[in-house]
Order: C-alpha cells, then structure tokens, then sequence
C-alpha cells in the first residue's frame, strides 16, 4: 500500500525531457514530433496527432493519440 504521500506526487506533473525529441518519432509516418508544452503533447502537424504524456512519459501508442486541428496548429506554430 502507498502511504499518504502517492497523492503529493499525483499533484505535481513530471516535466518531459525535451532532449528526447531528437530520438522520437511519429510510430506511424517516423518524422519527428514537436513538443507542445501548453498541453503536455508530443504533436505530429503533418497528420494531425497529438500523443500525451503522462508522468514525463511520452504514451506513443497511436490508439492513445488524439485527433487535433491542423489548421489551428498551423497558426500557432507560425506565430512561434
């Protein structure tokens, strides 16, 4: 059993190391992703993809990604 202090570490949300993105890549088209530090996602623009990552974890699973709008990332991502 977890003592008391598992919920503290549920509270505070593990970084993603974005050093890793040089070493990832989409599992379906193998391009690289972009980090989106707002959401917490690993982005794959070209089809539109959003991985999560949990605990500093990136879940590359494609049935785990999430469908995002391409035009609106489009448009922020010019704007960085």
């Amino acid at each position: 059993r977890r003592a008391s202090g598992g919920q503290k570490g549920r509270e505070q949300q593990q970084l993603f190391d974005s050093a890793l993105l040089q070493f990832l890549v989409c599992p379906l088209s193998k391009k690289p992703l972009r980090y989106e530090e707002s959401t917490n996602e690993l982005i794959n623009q070209e089809l539109g993809i959003a991985y999560p990552i949990t605990d500093g974890i990136p879940n590359m699973i494609p049935q785990a990604a999430r469908m995002i709008d391409r035009k609106i990332q489009d448009e922020e991502s010019k704007k960085t």
